[in-house]
C-alpha cells in the first residue's frame, strides 16, 4: 500500500466547533481595526491630503467588499480551515493551491510581526512618556515584541473557544475607543461647520497617482476579513454565519474608518496653538508627523488624555490583530499538512487543547523571525503584498468554481452581479499592487523571494507526498492513445458493460467519418462514505465494459482508455474533455 492510500485511512482528530457568529466577527474586525490604520492616517494624510484620506478609506473599502464577496461565496460552499488554500486547490489544482497557501502563512505571520512591533513601541514610548523607562532603542522593540507574540502563541495553543472570546473582548475595546474618536470629531464639526475647510485642497500637494500608492500602504487595515474563512472547521453552523461574519466585519470597519478619518480633520481648527505652535493648515501639520499624526491629532482634541487614549486605542487593536493573525497563519498551515503539502505533522492536534500545536510553533518561529529582521514599515508591507496576491487568486477561484462546479456545491451565499465584483476587485488589486512597488521595494523582494521558495519546495516534496482530496479528479489508470492517431479525438463514457457496445457502435460510425482516435473513459463511483483508498473496489464494471468495447475497436482505431474517480461524474467526464481536446 502506498503512502497516499496510507494516509486514507488515517483517522484524524478534528477541531472543536466553539466559535459563534459574534466570535468570528470580532476575529476580523479586530484584525482589521488594527494598529495599521492609526499609523497610516498621517502618512496618508502627508501624500495624499484630508480628501485623500477619506477617498483612501472609501475605494479600499469597495476593494475589501467585493474581494469579501468572493471569499463569503466560496467559504458558504468549502467551509474547511485553509481559507484561501482550499479555493484555489478545488479553483485550479494542487500546484496552485499550495503557493495561495504558502502566501497566506506569511502574509498572516508577516502582520503578525508588525502588530506586534507596533504594540511594542506604542507600549514603551507610553511608559517612556510617563517617566517609568529610558528612551527605547529598536532592541528593546524587538524584545517586547517577542514577548507579546509569545503570549498570543500561548492564548491560541488554549484553543479556539479562548481565542475567540478574548478576540471578541479585545475587539470590543478597541471599537469603543475608535468609534469615541471620530464621535468626538464629527461633534466638534457640528459645533463649528467652518471646519469643513481643513478639507481644502482636497487631495494637498499629492496628485491622484500619489493616492493610488497611499492606498497601497494603508491596505494593511483592511487585511482581516479573510482570517474569518479560516475558522470553517470551528465555527457553528458555517454555511451560514461565515459569510454574514465576513460581510459585516468590512462594512463594519469601512464606516468605523470614515468617521474615524473625518474626525481627525475637523478635530482641529485651522488657527489653533499647541504646545506653542499655530496650527495654520491642519493637514499639513497632521501630515508632517507621519505615523504619529492621529496621536497629534488625538491630543489636540482631548488635550492631556488624548495621548494616553491613543495609547490604549493602539494597544487594544494592536493586540487583538496580533491575536487574529497567529491563529490565521496558524490554521494554514495546519491545512497543508493536512493534506500533505507540508509534513504530516503539522496536522497533529494536540489531543486535551484540539489545537494543531506543531502548526502554532512553526507559525510562531516564523513570526518571531519577522519581527527580528524586518522593519514595522517592510513588515506592513510584506504582509499587504502578500494579501494583495492571495485576494487576486481567490477572485479567480470563485469565478472558476461557481462555472465548473455550481451544480455541485451547496451554497450558504451567492454574490449578486456575478461575476462584476471579482473581475472589478482583480483590476483594483493590480493597481495597488503596482502604487505599492513605488512606496516599498523591500515588499516586493521579500514576496518575489517566498513564492520562489515555495515553488521549490513544491517541486521537491509537495507534488510527490500531497493527497487526493474528495474534490479532486484523481486519474488511477490510463493508456496512451495507439499510433494511428490523425488528430481527431472521439471520448467514449462506458460504465454499463450491457450498454457499453451500443455506444461504441455510434461512436465507430463518427470515428469512419473522421479518421479519428477513440479514448473509453470510465468515471469510477465511489460512494462519498468510502475512503479514496478503496475506490478500486469499485471499478471492476467499469473496467469489463472498457476491455469488450476495446476489443471492438482495437482492430480498426486507434484507443486510448482512462480511469478516473471524482465525486462528480459529470464533471469529471467535462474535465477530460477539456484536457484531451476531444469530442464526446
Amino acid at each position: 500500500m502506498s503512502d497516499n492510500e496510507q494516509s486514507q485511512h488515517v483517522v484524524h482528530a478534528e477541531l472543536s466547533r466553539d466559535l459563534k457568529l459574534f466570535h468570528i466577527t470580532m476575529m476580523g474586525m479586530g484584525m482589521m481595526i488594527g494598529a495599521g490604520v492609526f499609523v497610516g492616517i498621517g502618512l496618508c494624510m502627508e501624500g495624499a491630503g484630508p480628501g485623500g484620506l477619506l477617498l483612501t478609506f472609501s475605494l479600499n473599502g469597495l476593494i475589501a467588499i467585493c474581494s469579501a464577496m468572493s471569499f463569503a461565496e466560496l467559504s458558504s460552499a468549502i467551509p474547511r480551515a485553509g481559507g484561501a488554500y482550499n479555493f484555489a486547490r478545488i479553483g485550479f489544482g494542487r500546484a496552485a493551491s499550495f503557493i495561495a497557501g504558502w502566501m497566506e502563512w506569511l502574509a498572516a505571520s508577516a502582520a503578525g510581526g508588525f502588530y506586534a512591533l507596533v504594540l511594542s513601541k506604542y507600549l514603551l514610548e507610553f511608559l517612556y512618556g510617563l517617566g517609568w523607562i529610558p528612551n527605547p532603542e529598536m532592541w528593546t522593540v524587538r524584545i517586547c515584541a517577542i514577548c507579546a507574540a509569545i503570549g498570543f502563541v500561548y492564548v491560541n495553543f488554549r484553543g479556539s473557544k479562548e481565542t475567540g472570546r478574548l478576540g471578541a473582548i479585545f475587539t470590543v475595546g478597541q471599537m469603543i475607543f475608535v468609534l469615541g474618536i471620530g464621535v468626538m470629531g464629527a461633534l466638534q464639526f457640528l459645533h463649528d461647520p467652518s471646519r469643513i475647510q481643513n478639507f481644502q485642497p482636497f487631495l494637498g500637494d499629492g496628485d491622484w497617482a500619489r493616492l493610488l500608492g497611499v492606498m497601497g500602504i494603508i491596505y494593511v487595515a483592511f487585511e482581516g476579513f479573510e482570517v474569518i474563512a479560516q475558522a470553517g472547521d470551528e465555527t457553528i453552523d458555517p454555511r451560514k454565519n461565515i459569510p454574514k461574519a465576513i460581510l459585516y466585519s468590512v462594512l463594519g470597519v469601512t464606516i468605523t474608518y470614515l468617521l474615524v478619518g473625518f474626525g481627525v480633520v475637523v478635530a482641529i481648527k485651522s488657527g489653533t496653538v499647541h504646545n506653542g505652535e499655530s496650527i495654520d493648515v491642519v493637514w499639513r501639520w497632521i501630515g508632517s508627523q507621519q505615523e504619529m499624526g492621529f496621536r497629534g491629532a488625538v491630543s489636540v482634541l482631548l488635550g492631556g488624555w488624548g495621548g494616553l487614549l491613543v495609547t490604549l486605542a493602539v494597544i487594544f487593536s494592536a493586540t487583538s490583530a496580533l491575536n487574529a493573525t497567529i491563529y490565521s497563519a496558524t490554521r494554514t498551515s495546519y491545512a497543508l499538512g493536512r493534506d500533505r503539502m507540508l509534513p504530516a505533522i503539522f496536522s497533529r492536534i494536540h489531543p486535551k487543547t484540539k489545537t494543531p500545536w506543531f502548526a502554532l510553533m512553526i507559525t510562531s518561529l516564523l513570526v518571531l523571525g519577522i519581527i527580528l529582521g524586518v522593519s514595522i514599515k517592510d513588515g506592513s508591507g510584506t504582509a499587504s503584498m502578500m494579501f494583495l496576491m492571495l485576494f487576486f487568486i481567490v477572485n479567480l477561484c470563485v469565478i472558476r468554481i461557481r462555472r465548473n462546479m455550481g451544480d455541485e456545491l451547496e451554497y450558504g451565499y451567492l454574490m449578486p452581479l456575478f461575476p462584476l465584483f471579482p473581475i472589478l476587485a482583480i483590476l483594483l488589486q493590480l493597481g495597488l499592487a503596482y502604487g505599492l512597488l513605488h512606496e516599498s521595494i523591500t515588499s516586493w523582494i521579500i514576496a518575489g523571494v517566498w513564492i520562489s521558495a515555495g515553488a521549490l519546495l513544491y517541486i521537491l516534496y509537495s507534488r510527490k507526498h500531497a493527497i487526493t482530496t474528495d474534490d479532486e479528479i484523481h486519474v488511477f489508470h490510463e493508456d496512451k492513445p495507439l499510433p494511428g492517431d490523425h488528430g481527431y479525438k472521439v471520448m467514449v463514457a462506458v460504465a454499463n458493460p450491457n450498454s457499453a457496445l451500443q455506444l461504441v457502435e455510434s461512436a465507430h460510425k463518427i470515428c469512419e467519418n473522421k479518421d479519428a482516435s477513440v479514448e473509453l473513459i470510465h468515471m469510477v463511483p465511489v460512494p462519498t462514505h468510502v475512503p479514496l483508498s478503496d475506490a478500486k473496489k469499485y471499478m471492476a464494471a467499469g473496467r469489463e465494459a472498457i476491455l469488450e468495447t476495446s476489443l471492438y475497436l482495437t482492430m480498426t482505431r486507434p484507443i486510448s482508455t482512462t480511469l478516473r474517480y471524482c465525486r462528480n461524474t459529470a464533471r469529471g467526464i467535462v474535465s477530460a474533455i477539456r484536457q484531451s481536446g476531444s469530442i464526446c
